[in-house]
């Protein structure tokens, strides 16, 4: 007999094959979606922070209230809230006097929501989840 065909246990070998295929590729998928999640976070938090830095200039005092930043660099999707949500995450200014500030994005969506990140003035980022941080968001805290 010549019969052509794949026999059950050739098709059975390429289902394990593409379930090891999918096994491995779905979690980088996933990181590859938080690492420009984040990146986009702290995209905005610099465009946010430079906005501060710019009214600091004029006014002597950083502020709260980001609807004050409105005619600096800050994005058209945060002009009019003083607590910007972008959809993924959360924009908070605090502590805000002539010397200083903190700038807070908070996670509203996803493996990490309620997670964040903080950055000060200066630039200096950090995160609120611990000495570990979070190696796969790939932003460098």
């Amino acid at each position: 007999m010549n019969r052509k065909g794949f026999t059950l246990v050739e098709l059975l070998m390429v289902v394990i094959i593409i379930g090891i295929l999918v096994t491995l590729a779905v979690p980088n998928y996933y990181r590859s979606v938080e690492r420009a999640k984040a990146g986009k976070a702290k995209a905005t938090m610099d465009t946010i922070r430079k906005s501060e830095l710019q009214y600091r200039a004029i006014n002597d005092i950083y502020v709260d209230d980001l609807t004050l930043l409105t005619e600096y660099e800050l994005p058209s999707n945060l002009s009019a809230l003083s607590v910007a949500d972008d959809g993924d995450w959360t924009y908070t200014v605090s502590g805000s006097d002539t010397i200083s500030f903190i700038l807070t994005a908070e996670r509203l969506t996803g493996p990490h929501t309620g997670d964040t990140i903080i950055i000060d003035q200066d630039g200096v980022l950090t995160d609120g989840v611990g000495a570990g941080g979070h190696d796969e968001w790939g932003i460098g805290i």
